[in-house]
């Protein structure tokens, strides 16, 4: 960054500013005695920049304003390595009201600025600039003090030697660190938390399976009964209508059976009757028949016998008619008897029916009382309604005892259904309080694991940043040592060379005289400022080539202070070809020697109150 313009109104010292035209390259001298406002023109620049001053701290910014007025404002035209002039601008009044603007040096009233408020500026100006104020003041502006050795652990140095972003990784995984124990801790305590409200429950997980096991059981049953209850019920109607069905057959076939004796009696009379009196009438025995029949029959007709073997032949037909129907009737008895079978195989079957699975064998207020059938009835039953000796009555009755039972035993089987689904409803609720629980505790733990290897990642990434740092700081040193090299013969008159700089910045010099490194203590003082005034360019060269990539101003304030005429001349001489890179170069000084040459000099003096350029 190079500094074209400069102009300030009621800054500091000053009621007006203004230098234009500043050279890009060489040396400007800011000369005057105490109190002459020669550091006015550093901290406008400061001011202008970033919005605060070396001097001030930000609670005091205030003081800026100069004494009696109520505000001011700055402006610095610059460029950078893109070759566009900037103009940055910034107004302050004594009620803290305070406002910056960066825009195009070139730009019209019309044109939008770049960037507009403090933060914004501040972004903007540092995406083009590459540093901040406390880089700047490390590197390249030395305000009013002595030259000491750099803080190593300041923000500055380090972001000249590139290890913020490593720190701020370190910091941020720290971070994670503590947060993530802090995690863990909590998680644990919850997690233990959970089991002791788990333990509270006393889940059992293998009550709820042997409860629905012990429901299905008896749904199972239940069903069976229904099916025996109805079944029953269905073959205790077919044999009542079979029963009634049977003692009518048996009545017919009684009948049947009585008729076709008398048919076939009559059948072989007839026949014989036809065959004495139609084909042997000269039989005594036929004439007997034949005058007892005339006698006692008045319409009696000899000549109807001949026909008398139809007669015959007509009982003949009604004895098959009468066989046939008396079959059939023990056809029907026959299949009447499956009816009975059939009940009788339900009533046997009723033995096989598993026993109730009760949930306890003790009878409880409001069960229903089963029926009690002495044992054999049930045989006894079975047995007479197979052979149909029970009638109608005693088989309805034996019938309805067994439903009764049946219908008991399944009243008794619901209730116990109801209770065992109030048993696993409740057993559910405490498997879904236990399960949401454990659900809970394993995604905690599941939570915990995670923190963990995100801590071990964090514990890993430390110690390769940790590494990476010590890398970084070591090449730092040491291109830090090869700046200074360089330039510290050049301050030193070639008597001192070499630096010895540790990792906590702390700075040795060797001596060729003594052919050992030294402590800065054991050197003078005016050497002890140009060895520390080399080691402060090389900053500024390091931070140039990291940062900036650009040429750079180099603000001065009073370096030379305690240097007598020869190391000041030496120093001032040497200042322009210590770095390609630092070629606008600010020195402020109250007076230097003569011979000096001097791109741009201003003086100062306590009486003015404005100051312009003067090219010498």
């Amino acid at each position: 960054m190079i500094i074209h313009a400069i102009s300030a109104r009621n800054v500091l010292k000053y009621a007006s500013l203004e230098l234009k035209d500043l050279p890009a390259n060489g040396l400007i001298a800011i000369t005057g005695p105490n109190e002459s406002g020669k550091s006015t023109i550093g901290e406008t620049v400061c001011f202008a920049l970033f919005g605060r001053t070396f001097s001030l701290e930000s609670d005091d910014l205030g003081k800026v304003i100069r004494w009696g007025q109520t505000h001011c404002s700055a402006e610095l035209e610059f460029s950078v390595k893109d070759g566009v002039r900037y103009r940055i601008s910034r107004f302050l009044d004594d009620k803290g009201n305070h406002s910056a603007r960066l825009s195009r040096a070139e730009a019209g009233d019309d044109e939008e600025p770049l960037a507009l408020g403090m933060e914004a500026v501040a972004d903007r100006l540092y995406g083009l600039i590459g540093y901040e104020f406390d880089e700047f003041i490390e590197s390249f502006y030395l305000a009013q003090r002595e030259i000491t050795t750099p803080h190593p652990h300041s923000h500055a140095l380090k972001t000249m030697a590139g290890l913020v972003t490593l720190e701020y990784c370190i910091e941020s995984f720290n971070s994670d660190l503590e947060q993530g124990a802090v995690l863990v801790k909590e998680t644990g305590e919850e997690i233990a938390q959970l089991q002791e409200q788990i333990d509270e429950v006393g889940l059992d997980r293998t009550v709820l399976p042997g409860l629905e096991l012990h429901r299905s059981e008896l749904l199972q049953q239940v069903e069976q009964r229904n099916q025996a209850l109805e079944s029953l019920d269905q073959a205790s109607i077919e044999y009542q209508e079979a029963y009634t069905q049977r003692q009518k057959a048996i009545g017919s076939r009684g009948r049947a059976g009585f008729l076709r004796l008398l048919s076939l009696l009559a059948a072989l009379l007839a026949g014989d009757l036809w065959w004495l009196l139609v084909q042997q009438p000269e039989l005594a025995i036929s004439q007997q028949i034949a005058e007892l029949i005339a006698s006692n029959s008045p319409l009696h007709d000899t000549g109807m016998m001949a026909y008398a073997h139809y007669v015959g032949a007509g009982f003949a037909l009604l004895f098959l008619l009468f066989w046939v129907r008396r079959s059939g009737l023990n056809r029907r008895i026959q299949s009447l008897q499956q009816a009975a079978e059939a009940l009788s195989d339900k009533l046997h079957g009723l033995d096989d029916l598993p026993l109730l699975s009760r949930l306890t064998d003790e009878h409880e207020e409001g069960d229903p009382a089963i029926p009690a059938i002495e044992p054999g009835d049930r045989e006894s039953l079975a047995r007479r309604v197979r052979g149909f000796e029970a009638d109608i009555a005693e088989a309805r009755d034996g019938v309805a005892v067994e439903q009764a039972q049946l219908r008991s035993e399944i009243e008794l089987a619901q209730l116990d259904i109801q209770r065992l689904d109030t048993d696993i409803a409740a057993e559910q609720e405490r498997l879904d309080k236990a399960d949401g629980l454990e659900s809970i505790r394993e995604s905690l733990q599941v939570k915990v694991e995670d923190n963990q290897r995100n801590m071990d990642l964090c514990e890993l990434a430390n110690g390769l940043l940790s590494g990476a740092i010590r890398e970084v700081s070591y090449h730092f040193n040491l291109k830090l040592r090869q700046l200074v090299g360089k330039s510290l013969p050049l301050f030193t008159e070639n008597r001192y060379e070499h630096l010895k700089i540790d990792d906590d910045l702390t700075v040795r010099a060797f001596s060729s005289e003594k052919t050992d490194f030294m402590d800065l203590d054991e050197i003078s003082s005016g050497t002890q400022r140009q060895i520390m005034l080399a080691v402060r360019l090389a900053l500024s060269q390091e931070l140039v080539e990291r940062a900036v990539g650009a040429e750079q101003f180099l603000f001065l304030d009073e370096p030379f202070a305690f240097f007598d005429q020869r190391r000041t001349r030496s120093a001032m001489t040497v200042l322009p070809t210590v770095s390609n890179d630092l070629t606008q170069i600010w020195i402020i000084g109250q007076e230097f020697p003569k011979d000096v040459h001097f791109d741009l000099h201003i003086e100062c003096d306590r009486e003015f109150q404005t100051i312009p350029a003067t090219a010498e």
